[in-house]
């Protein structure tokens, strides 16, 4: 078998057939998706660093740091508002109920939500997904439209339409913010940002494992 097709046939079936498979399982795996995930980092990570090509640059590359922050605010601050107004007008029980019921385990997640579960995903998403597959797609517009269809998938696990839609505009952005930057850092800080964002007022709780049904 060609280098290629296998190539086509892993990437089909760990980002577009398996993730979504999990929906299945969503009420036996809840809370153990995290182990998953870390599972996942792991092997991505043993793989990218096993990869002769691959520029390790990626993983602490800051340059232009003014301009690529200026460019992931611009685009956050006036989309934050919209989300924030949106949700207090259809979504009020839910508008700001985590910081204000849980404050203490609020500051907990914003600390470690960065940390343990957007860099994770943006290891395997962006840096692992771009570098193990980049060559089969014909365009970079392409391979960012596609990446953003496999994260969404991921996403079916929680089994509702929110999570599904905002994980295929956030996976549309960040994909195409690595594709710019080349850095996992700025892109991890972008997921971070808005996945504290959406926690805070309220869209969070359709990605919280404790709300699938």
């Amino acid at each position: 078998m060609q280098r290629k097709t296998r190539l086509q046939i892993e990437c089909l079936l760990l980002f577009f057939i398996i993730p979504p498979m999990l929906y299945l399982v969503r009420h036996h795996i809840a809370f153990r998706i995290f182990f998953v995930l870390a599972a996942a980092t792991f092997l991505c990570s043993i793989l990218l660093f096993k990869d002769p090509d691959f520029d390790r640059l990626t993983l602490w590359r800051w340059h232009h740091f003014g301009k690529n922050v200026k460019s992931i605010l611009l685009f956050f601050l006036p989309t934050a508002l919209l989300l924030a107004f949106i949700t207090w007008i259809f979504l009020p029980d839910k508008f700001l109920a985590f910081p204000r019921a849980r404050p203490l385990i609020w500051v907990i997640l914003m600390i470690l939500y960065p940390l343990l579960l957007a860099w994770p995903q943006e290891l395997i998403f962006r840096c692992f997904f771009f570098q193990r597959y980049g060559s089969l797609f014909t365009s970079s517009r392409q391979l960012v439209f596609m990446n953003a269809i496999s994260f969404s998938l991921s996403h079916l696990f929680y089994g509702n339409f929110v999570a599904i839609v905002l994980s295929f505009i956030g996976g549309y952005l960040f994909a195409w913010r690595y594709h710019v930057t080349k850095s996992l850092p700025f892109v991890s800080l972008e997921h971070g940002i808005w996945g504290n964002y959406l926690f805070t007022i309220g869209i969070g709780w359709y990605f919280y494992s404790g709300a699938i049904k």
